[in-house]
C-alpha cells in the first residue's frame, strides 16, 4: 500500500484532504502528524518512506521550511515528492532552502476544491510511466 504523509496542525485540514484522497483513490493511506519535529522523527523511524509528503508551513516545534530543507538534504528522502501548502511569502522562505518542491499548492475553501488538488497529489504518487487511475466518486 502507498502511504501519503501530512504534516499539517489544523485537524480539519487533515480531514478535507484525507476525505479528497479517499475519493480519488480509496486505497491510498493518510499518515499525519501534527508538527514539524513529530515529522521528521516519524520520516527519521519509518522502515520506508511515503510516496508523497504534504507539507504545512505554519507548523509548530519546526518550521515547515526547516523540515523542507531537512528532507531535502537527506539522501533517503530528497527524491520523494513534496507538496507545499504556502502563499507568495512562504513560497519566497521555501525557495530561499535552494531546493523547489514538486507542487506549491493553497489551501482550498471547501471540498470540491481539496478533491481537485487531490488529484494532483495522488498523481504524484503514481510510478513513473504508469497511467493514473484517478475516479471521482458521487
Amino acid at each position: 500500500m502507498l502511504e501519503i504523509l501530512y504534516v499539517e496542525d489544523n485537524p480539519a485540514d487533515v480531514f478535507l484532504i484525507s476525505t479528497a484522497i479517499k475519493k480519488i483513490d480509496s486505497d491510498l493511506i493518510l499518515t499525519s502528524v501534527g508538527d514539524g519535529e513529530a515529522a521528521l522523527e516519524f520520516l527519521k523511524k519509518s522502515s520506508g518512506q511515503p510516496c508523497v509528503i504534504l507539507l504545512d508551513l505554519g507548523l509548530p516545534r519546526v518550521d515547515g521550511t526547516e523540515v523542507f530543507r531537512a528532507l531535502k538534504s537527506d539522501p533517503k528522502l530528497r527524491d520523494v515528492p513534496t507538496v507545499v501548502f504556502a502563499e507568495r511569502e512562504g513560497r519566497r522562505r521555501v525557495e530561499s532552502t535552494g531546493h523547489v518542491p514538486d507542487l506549491f499548492l493553497s489551501k482550498p475553501m471547501d471540498l470540491d476544491g481539496y478533491v481537485t488538488i487531490a488529484k494532483q497529489i495522488v498523481d504524484l504518487c503514481q510510478p513513473a510511466g504508469a497511467v493514473a487511475q484517478t475516479a471521482v466518486c458521487p
